[in-house]
């Protein structure tokens, strides 16, 4: 959306500013009448007024845009026991907004989709890198996916390692070729938004992302089953000498790191050896992740690990070495259940999901 530019004349920068103010609070209405639908499965106008603080003129405005943009819907008469007509509830229409998701956290490798709210994915495409230049490949699918949307898409989210290359100077560009809002996430944080939101795990648990580095991030279930303010964010798996053969030199330059040990480049390069047996090989990746992760466990206190990687290396054997590694450092009756991540398509689902929160979050 593009808005008046302010002159630098004081009289003109009256002028024009008026109408810029009250757009913008047009907007930050509207953004909080859908964050409060978001929020609740439905709610009627009156709820929306006394739930936002808004005024009941205000309400009827904002939902009658709505309404007309079709992001909301009428899904029927409240069935509250209360005195006069019952009144007409609303509800937040999660397939009527999408988002250009991209997942940039395969090496050689670009997946993409059409993704909304609820966890739909549509049109989902992989693309091979080869020796193509990332940044213009990415821009291509991101293109491709725009000119597919039903309806002008709310914006672009990108998963990706912290620090990956084809990040650099993407953004921007994506958001001149497309004019749309462009985000950019930790793809362990969106996995464990997915997990979160669209998984079966039911505890805090500890997200472990194995990918060309190692990514962890926290999230923490409250009474309800709602995510609380406590979760932590992604990190990097710090870099520690995992034990043993001190095996292949990291790039921090430590021998033996259990990236060097467990990323996934690493693991596929041991794999691709002659005459390597697949599943020692996997087993003792997962017995130095174990190790380290051990040392989380036993300070956060959390019941559940999830490992989340690519099917040929979150194997049964790797999960299960990984397992052995973190109980033997605690109680076997206390330690974490380790188990590996079964959510297709996380990282884009988690990437539709923070685009729209970011899009209709009041500010």
């Amino acid at each position: 959306m593009h808005y008046p530019q302010i002159l630098e004349r004081p009289g003109d920068r009256a002028r024009v500013s008026a109408p810029t103010h009250a757009r913008a609070i047009r907007e930050r209405n509207r953004a909080l009448v859908l964050r409060t639908l978001m929020e609740h499965a439905a709610a009627s106008r009156a709820d929306l007024s006394r739930l936002t603080g808004l005024a009941r003129p205000t309400i009827s405005e904002v939902v009658r845009d709505l309404l007309d943009d079709g992001v909301i819907r009428e899904s029927g008469m409240s069935q509250d026991a209360r005195p006069g007509k019952p009144a007409v509830m609303l509800e937040f229409d999660q397939r009527a907004v999408q988002v250009i998701a991209l997942d940039l956290s395969t090496p050689g490798r670009i997946t993409g989709a059409l993704a909304t709210p609820d966890g739909r994915i549509d049109h989902r495409a992989d693309v091979a890198l080869d020796d193509a230049d990332p940044a213009t490949a990415i821009a291509a699918l991101a293109v491709d996916l725009a000119g597919r949307a039903s309806s002008a898409p709310l914006g672009i989210g990108i998963g990706a390692p912290s620090g990956s290359p084809a990040l650099l100077g993407l953004g921007p560009r994506l958001a001149d070729d497309l004019a749309l809002p462009v985000h950019v996430f930790d793809d362990a944080d969106l996995v464990a938004d997915a997990e979160l939101r669209f998984g079966a795990v039911g505890t805090d648990f500890l997200l472990v992302r194995l990918g060309g580095r190692i990514g962890t991030a926290i999230r923490v279930v409250g009474d309800d089953g709602a995510p609380v303010e406590r979760s932590i964010g992604a990190r990097e798996l710090a870099h520690v000498v995992a034990g043993g053969d001190p095996g292949d030199r990291c790039l921090c330059g430590r021998d033996g790191c259990v990236h060097a040990w467990a990323s996934t480049p690493a693991l596929r390069r041991r794999l691709d050896e002659p005459g390597a047996d697949r599943d020692a090989v996997l087993a003792e990746a997962g017995a130095r992740l174990g190790t380290s992760l051990s040392v989380i466990a036993a300070a956060v206190d959390l019941p559940s690990i999830l490992l989340s990687g690519p099917s040929d290396i979150a194997t049964p054997a790797f999960v299960e070495a990984t397992a052995t590694a973190v109980r033997a450092a605690s109680h076997p009756s206390l330690g974490p259940a380790v188990a590996s991540s079964t959510l297709d398509d996380a990282v884009l689902r988690g990437a539709a999901a923070r685009v729209v929160a970011a899009a209709f979050s009041p500010r």
